[in-house]
């Protein structure tokens, strides 16, 4: 069995990308199909992987212009010459799924949600920061990229989402089933360091606004805790100047120092609404329980009253009642890490090559019947 892949685009290192290294790990000699890779973020050349671009690699800085390409991506996939293969596996949100292959090929997406620009999934806020050419291009090509990413959900013979809240979304959005296989984690790095309690609240992600950092900035300074915030964005600058005295931004961390701050604290804050939310598993991993906004990922990831809480408001003053309620003493590392441990690259790695492995059988099977 011949296996491609193909992603959207490498242009950040985020969970996505993450996974297409553990896929790629199933299936070292697959080459890997996408639109454009940035290579300052992604040095292939230390990795040996092949990886097929299409003509959008030829712009000048495309991860800059990453935005702005959104009208092309479809005809860049489109216009990928795939040689001959058993089996694609698309990691997809948008243009991947849309990948053209041969009647005689497998094609299983592996999807972390619907488009959010395109279903009404990013706030209205996030919209008025554009800048206006953006929104023209918004307004302009959104009715067509609708029709044509719904066109492209129906490529697959399956469609694999990384969470029930995806699952629901694509049976929505695009009226098909989809089987759920969470993402992998790296739970073992997390737990390199041992679990202690140095009094203090992290947030790990994103400075933007969906994240939601605002609202766990405003909880702790009500509730009188101490918060590190630990990541980067387009947010920062902002909150570089309004952050109250007992919050620290830490911006951008390396591995150790991220391990560092996340087993030194009392628990980690996520008052988003995510697709999943691996941040939460990597806390978890390292003894931590998670104060979450209950909706989305976290509500298959958080256990209450086991790993954590499930905040039932969006607000900055739900979360800082949350935060004087929370007594660390309930939580053991022991459970917090064991929960996390459902969510390994291992779990992921088994379930997702079998899974593969039986539909190929089926797909032959088919092919001999006609």
């Amino acid at each position: 069995m011949q296996v491609a892949l193909a992603h959207d685009y490498f242009y950040a290192l985020g969970g996505a990308e993450q996974t297409v290294a553990v896929l790629h790990g199933l299936w070292p000699e697959a080459p890997v199909y996408t639109s454009f890779v940035d290579r300052s973020a992604f040095p292939l050349d230390t990795v040996d992987w092949n990886v097929r671009t299409s003509f959008l690699q030829r712009i000048p800085y495309p991860a800059r212009l990453q935005k702005l390409l959104t009208p092309l991506y479809p005809l860049a996939f489109r216009s990928l010459n795939i040689e001959p293969i058993d089996v694609v596996v698309s990691s997809a949100s948008f243009a991947a799924k849309g990948l053209p292959r041969r009647k005689d090929t497998l094609h299983i997406c592996y999807c972390y949600t619907p488009p959010r620009f395109l279903w009404g999934m990013t706030p209205a806020t996030d919209r008025k920061q554009m800048s206006w050419p953006l929104r023209g291009l918004d307004a302009l090509f959104r009715p067509h990229l609708r029709r044509w990413d719904r066109w492209a959900a129906a490529q697959p013979h399956h469609m694999v989402a990384i969470s029930h809240t995806v699952a629901e979304r694509i049976r929505r959005i695009y009226d098909r089933d989809a089987t759920v296989i969470y993402p992998p984690v790296a739970t073992d790095r997390f737990q390199s360091q041992p679990a202690r309690d140095e009094g203090y609240y992290v947030y790990v992600g994103r400075l933007e606004f969906h994240k939601r950092v605002d609202i766990a900035i405003a909880a702790a300074q009500a509730a009188g805790v101490p918060l590190r915030v630990i990541g980067d964005g387009p947010l920062r600058d902002r909150l570089a100047e309004t952050a109250p005295a007992n919050v620290a931004l830490l911006g951008w961390l390396p591995e150790e120092a991220l391990l560092t701050q996340l087993a030194g604290c009392r628990a980690l804050l996520f008052p988003g609404e995510e697709d999943f939310g691996i941040v939460m598993v990597e806390a978890l991993s390292a003894g931590k329980p998670v104060i979450a906004f209950g909706a989305g990922g976290a509500t298959e990831i958080v256990r209450p009253g086991v790993n954590g809480v499930l905040v039932a408001e969006q607000s900055a003053a739900a979360f800082a009642q949350a935060l004087r309620d929370f007594d660390p003493a309930r939580y053991s590392p022991e459970a917090c890490r064991q929960t996390a441990a459902q969510f390994d690259e291992s779990v992921f790695s088994l379930q997702f090559k079998a899974f593969v492995e039986e539909k190929w059988t089926e797909f032959t099977q088919s092919l001999q019947n006609t």
